[in-house]
């Protein structure tokens, strides 16, 4: 007989401290061989829960916005893949208690959505891309599709991350998404062509992650659920071993979380970053990591932490600080406060992190800091 998930199950699992990282395996999505790639078919493939966080790292210029994402909660959904010769299907399912659809000319009412995202490059010699929408040195293909009224919106975006998203025609694929009022919950699929000329998803382990925005809660732009990333394989093609070993890394106990805490406050984390009950930083001063373990792999922490200028988050809105102290402009206006930038711009215009190279710390310093992280969810 199957065993019925009730709430209290369901919020165990969430609410574990190193839910969806236990194993590398949670992350993969097995894709199954399908003569027909379409919502029925891919129904018929075994699904795999995820767990989707509010993501926490930025803030829109939005109060009322910013004080539901406080009190938001993860969301899980169901994932199913599928693929031929010449496309990949996937299917995206999740509980949402409301149907909110954005009228056409609102500017303070938001529909619901779903996004997926690819790395444009990747595999052996490849670091992982900041999920929330890429970065510089990592770009991502994001595909997103959202309820409003009285039209289609389905859009394709190549992306370097937050205020760079640049909107591309794709060829050839399809993003629908229905709900069903009698069990409160959407179902999106999207099929796209294994190749195109900005991706390729013909390998053995595709990076893949999700996002989903609630229309009542006001998620748009960076207020939304997001994944970590996942792995889609394909057993048709070879998996490089060294990718695998690569983005596999830190599952499991890794290390002491309760030292990695202590030693964030001795590396002077907490100056910058706010997290858990280091609060003391300005708000903005730096990304906020009190939900980073839900959504970002043990590779792309321990990453962070060596070598922060390999993946430079962009800020959200970098001009909402103002620098009183300065000179106006002949308007009246304040410059920007630059302490409120999380990067600057080397000679050539390349994006540096303002956070320094831990790369002083030992191998189990940094697995106790990265088994810390992958408990603030």
């Amino acid at each position: 007989m199957k065993k019925k998930l009730t709430l209290f199950t369901i919020s165990a699992l969430v609410l574990s401290s190193n839910a969806g990282t236990d194993n590398f395996n949670n992350d993969v999505l097995e894709a199954k061989q399908l003569s027909k790639i379409d919502a029925q078919s891919l129904s018929s493939v075994p699904a795999k829960k995820i767990v989707l966080y509010p993501q926490y790292s930025v803030r829109l210029n939005d109060k009322n916005a910013n004080e539901i994402v406080e009190k938001e909660q993860p969301v899980e959904a169901e994932i199913a893949v599928g693929y031929n010769q010449k496309e990949i299907g996937i299917l995206i399912r999740w509980k949402d208690e409301t149907k909110s659809v954005q009228p056409a000319l609102a500017t303070n009412k938001y529909g619901d959505g779903v996004a997926v995202e690819f790395p444009t490059v990747y595999g052996k010699g490849k670091t992982l891309a900041y999920v929330g929408m890429g970065d510089a040195n990592h770009p991502v293909m994001v595909y997103l599709k959202k309820a409003v009224e009285g039209k289609e919106y389905k859009k394709s975006f190549i992306s370097e991350g937050f205020g760079t998203m640049t909107e591309i025609q794709e060829k050839g694929y399809n993003f629908t998404m229905q709900y069903d009022d009698s069990k409160k919950e959407w179902t999106a699929v999207i099929v796209k062509p294994l190749k195109t000329p900005d991706l390729n998803l013909a390998s053995g382990m595709v990076p893949v992650a999700f996002a989903v925005y609630d229309g009542d809660s006001l998620n748009r732009d960076g207020n939304k659920r997001i994944s970590s990333w996942k792995f889609i394989k394909i057993d048709k093609f070879k998996a490089d071993p060294s990718y695998v070993k690569y983005i596999s890394w830190g599952y499991g106990e890794i290390g002491d979380p309760a030292r990695g805490k202590e030693l964030m406050v001795q590396n002077g984390c907490n100056g910058c970053h706010r997290y858990a009950d280091q609060n003391t930083a300005p708000e903005g001063l730096a990304p906020n990591l009190s939900k980073i373990g839900g959504y970002s792999n043990p590779v792309y922490l321990k990453e962070s932490i060596i070598n922060p200028n390999d993946v430079v988050i962009r800020n959200l809105n970098p001009n909402r600080h103002y620098n009183k102290s300065a000179e106006k402009d002949k308007i009246g206006a304040y410059p920007n406060n630059d302490m409120y930038t999380w990067y600057i711009k080397d000679n050539k215009g390349k994006l540096q992190s303002k956070m320094p190279p831990y790369a002083h710390l030992s191998e189990k310093d940094i697995a106790d800091i990265v088994a810390y992280l992958k408990t603030l969810k």
